[in-house]
């Protein structure tokens, strides 16, 4: 039988435990600052594992590639749902690519919001960085998320190159066009070669000097495209010549994503509205 003295220890050292439990749970589940970085396993490395993922497709280079562009899913939470929702119904998609401003305030409560949508995809998705994934400490958000800022991968007959444009954000040393160079120079034996990138060339915050060499590098290197997101609506155009055109994809706010697909060295797409 208890005496009332031991009740009260061992209610006491009870309450202790608990609060002891409580207070662990809430250290997982709260933020002590909105700059922390604390990343579950599934949240590092996204772009190499989802990269290692599309190698493991095993695509050939002739067989039928088709791939979605979206971009600047920044704070637009229920219509990222239900474009994530809108891909994976489809069974012809290999993978998705996020032309940059996954976020408004590059804070790591906005990447693993977006990352939360995206990874329920049917297929693996790659994303760039953009101007608004810069801010505050989003530099670093994102390389423990994603990784490099510059990376290029190749799937069949086609090469992928994710390039940096974020001028102002990164005290006007990007884009690295000489790094550019060597990818596309590195390219040449695929039929196909994009360019992905937050900022269009043809936006002062590309850098108006860089913009002259970067047209001249997609006509000599004849990339297949050059592809954006930043402006939030769909453009299409053809600023460095008829050669290259310059494709710029909607914010996920419009609820519409691109479709390419490649055949060979035919490439087309299509605008998907929801």
């Amino acid at each position: 039988m208890l005496t009332k003295r031991k009740w009260y220890s061992r209610g006491f050292l009870a309450a202790g435990i608990l609060s002891l439990a409580l207070l662990n749970q809430a250290c997982e589940e709260f933020e002590y600052s909105p700059y922390e970085i604390r990343l579950d396993e599934d949240e590092k490395n996204i772009n190499g594992r989802n990269i290692a993922r599309i190698n493991a497709l095993n695509i050939a280079p002739d067989d039928t590639l088709r791939f979605v562009l979206t971009a600047d899913t920044q704070g637009f939470y229920e219509e990222n749902e239900k474009l994530v929702a809108h891909i994976s119904q489809r069974n012809d998609i290999d993978f998705v690519l996020i032309g940059g401003d996954l976020t408004d305030f590059g804070l790591t409560k906005e990447f693993k919001l977006v990352h939360e949508d995206f990874k329920t995809l049917n297929v693996p998705y790659v994303a760039v960085v953009g101007n608004h994934d810069a801010i505050n400490n989003g530099k670093e958000v994102f390389t423990a998320m994603y990784g490099d800022y510059d990376i290029s991968f190749g799937v069949g007959n086609s090469r992928f190159i994710l390039l940096n444009t974020n001028y102002l954000e990164f005290d006007k040393q990007v884009p690295n066009l000489d790094w550019l160079e060597a990818e596309l120079k590195a390219s040449e034996g695929y039929d196909n070669i994009f360019v992905i990138s937050h900022i269009p060339p043809t936006n002062n915050e590309f850098g108006e000097e860089n913009a002259v060499r970067y047209g001249q590098l997609m006509n000599q290197y004849n990339v297949t495209y050059s592809l954006h997101g930043h402006n939030h609506n769909f453009k299409y155009h053809f600023p460095f010549g008829e050669q290259v055109p310059v494709l710029e994809t909607a914010a996920t706010e419009k609820l519409e994503y691109i479709v390419f697909t490649v055949a060979g060295d035919e490439v087309s797409f299509e605008r998907v509205k929801i």
